[in-house]
């Protein structure tokens, strides 16, 4: 006989009186003493045992044990659907009468053993590990999806700024909301502040002076301290050039800037013969995507909401009315609500697609162990049931077929065991990977969550 399959049967007997943990690699070759006996044997017999053919598996990335090559091995003639049991004791019948029973074992796996090997495939390859990669919001937390932004904050800088909103004057209010919102530009974004309207004074004689006056106080990366400094610069003075402060933003916009979001803090009407709407529709034609949102601040009349609303939806951004400072700081912590939403869909995302791939994973470990299960157990019984017709055909309880039984048992059994073992520790890893992957989403998704929530309340 074969002495490689013999020391693989007598691996199989003895992996099946092992417990499944301390299952492990045994000699895959017969010792000196087996190996005489079994080539005294085939002298005897005249036996030639069957030529044996395994699979290879090209991508495992170590060596497999005797079990998982044994599992490789090319299935029996009648195995799976061509099993015909007529067919099977027609073979046995020609068989010699004085083998060994290990010799009859090999004859019946010959017949009947099961195709293991796509399972095998699979097993042996498995990768348990669950990663799920989402592209995250930007990382600063205040704007996911400008990754290279510009704010431009446009101030209205006319004198009717100075008038009274609450225990402050509506410039003050302006600027404190300003200031807020500039503290949570993400740090890899630009922004700049233009302030307009702000020489000369509101009578006629400066209303030439005043309506061509737009000037650039700060532009770069966020610096509270340079900032609050330029703001501080901010006087209400003359009348309102929107139109001019429009035109001339365009100046502070970086190259390089993919999405630019233009602020306009205003509380009145054009007052210096521009055309703003106009000026909202040039802007938003160019190249970079522009938004232009209109804050109307304590607006005094129904036409200046009416002209701030129209220059809004010209520069496909949003009109909104507010008369109060807290209106305003409301209005600009709902930008930060938007930026709390993106950070939770990211996280719910993550979740998803961590429970999907999870489940997929288990999904396949379970089934393929099922199926190594079914098979292990089908050949076994097909296998006692040869035994059953030699021993009626030898009849002698002295003869080695009545000795089989457990040999059978266990060369199926040990099968049945690596599918158990293999199956379930793939299943396992599998779960524990994707709960660490689900967990991981949860836990950056919620800190980021709650500092956004942080900020918008600060």
């Amino acid at each position: 006989m074969n002495k490689r399959l013999f020391g693989i049967i007598i691996m199989l007997i003895l992996l099946a009186a092992c417990s499944s943990k301390d299952n492990e690699s045994v000699k895959s070759e017969a010792e000196p003493s087996e190996q005489k006996e079994t080539e005294e044997i085939q002298e005897e017999t005249g036996y030639e045992p069957k030529e044996i053919k395994y699979y290879e598996i090209h991508n495992a990335n170590r060596e497999l044990t005797d079990i998982e090559k044994e599992l490789l091995r090319y299935p029996g003639i009648y195995s799976g659907d061509q099993y015909d049991e007529n067919k099977v004791n027609e073979a046995l019948e020609q068989l010699p009468d004085d083998l060994t029973k290990e010799q009859y074992l090999e004859e019946m796996i010959y017949l009947l053993s099961e195709d293991y090997h796509e399972e095998m495939e699979t097993l042996v390859s498995f990768d348990s590990s669950v990663e799920v990669n989402i592209d995250r919001p930007d990382e600063t937390v205040n704007s996911p999806t400008l990754k290279t932004a510009h704010y431009a904050i446009l101030i209205d800088a006319s004198g009717s700024m100075k008038a009274a909103s609450g225990n402050k004057t509506r410039m003050e209010a302006a600027k404190a909301a300003v200031m807020e919102f500039a503290e949570q530009v993400p740090e890899d974004a630009t922004i700049s502040m233009r302030v307009y309207g702000h020489k000369g004074s509101g009578s006629d004689a400066d209303k030439q002076l005043s309506c061509s006056s737009s000037e650039n106080l700060y532009n770069g990366n966020f610096d509270k301290q340079e900032f609050q400094q330029s703001l501080d610069q901010v006087k209400p003075a003359g009348w309102t050039p929107i139109a001019l402060g429009l035109e001339t933003v365009k100046e502070d916009i970086p190259e390089g800037a993919d999405d630019v979001v233009v602020y306009v803090v205003s509380d009145g009407i054009e007052t210096c013969d521009g055309d703003p709407v106009k000026a909202a529709e040039e802007l938003v034609a160019a190249d970079i995507e522009t938004v232009v949102n209109i804050i109307g601040f304590d607006v005094d009349d129904d036409a200046g909401q009416k002209l701030l609303k129209e220059v809004a939806t010209a520069g496909k951004g949003e009109f909104t009315y507010v008369n109060s400072e807290l209106d305003l700081k409301k209005y600009m912590r709902a930008q930060y609500e938007e930026i709390q939403e993106k950070w939770l869909e990211w996280k719910e995302e993550g979740k998803s697609k961590a429970f999907e791939i999870k489940e997929e994973k288990k999904e396949l470990a379970f089934s393929t162990k099922e199926s190594m299960k079914e098979k292990s157990n089908r050949e076994k019984e097909r296998m006692k049931t040869a035994q059953n017709y030699l021993k009626e055909r030898f009849k002698d309880h002295g003869h080695p077929v009545f000795q089989m039984f457990s040999m059978i048992v266990d060369y199926s059994d040990a099968k049945w065991r690596y599918a158990v073992d293999t199956g379930n520790q793939a299943w396992r890893e599998s779960v524990d990977s994707g709960n660490q992957q689900w967990r991981d989403y949860v836990d950056e998704g919620n800190k980021k969550i709650n500092e956004t929530i942080d900020k918008k309340n600060q």
